[in-house]
């Protein structure tokens, strides 16, 4: 049952892990994402989401959360070396459907992993 949670080991969760992760970062940019990676000496790899109110209404900010989660959730073996990312959504999500955010998520994650 471990394998289907996102545990608090796997995600950023204060402040200043963001502002680290923002100062010293390497940013990857795709059309309706921005991620910020950094390799780190940490055992696993952890994720933060951010999603601004430019992006839409909370409904539409919570959904964009819960598909980022999922996937990472299931995809996170797959990516090499622990690193700390935080993915950053850009306008012009809500009016995707979900299979063309999972889709965006596959290219943006394939491009954090040639980092």
């Amino acid at each position: 049952m471990s394998n289907f949670c996102l545990p608090k080991e796997a995600r950023l969760l204060k402040r200043a892990q963001f502002l680290t992760l923002s100062k010293q970062g390497i940013k990857v940019h795709t059309d309706s994402f921005l991620a910020i990676v950094l390799k780190e000496e940490a055992q696993n790899n952890r994720i933060g989401i951010t999603v601004s109110k430019k992006v839409g209404n909370a409904v539409a900010r919570n959904r964009i959360k819960r598909l980022i989660r999922e996937y990472f959730r299931h995809n996170k073996e797959t990516m090499s070396g622990p690193k700390d990312t935080n993915i950053i959504a850009k306008k012009g999500l809500t009016t995707l459907s979900n299979r063309q955010i999972i889709e965006k998520l596959d290219k943006l994650f394939a491009k954090i992993a040639l980092v």
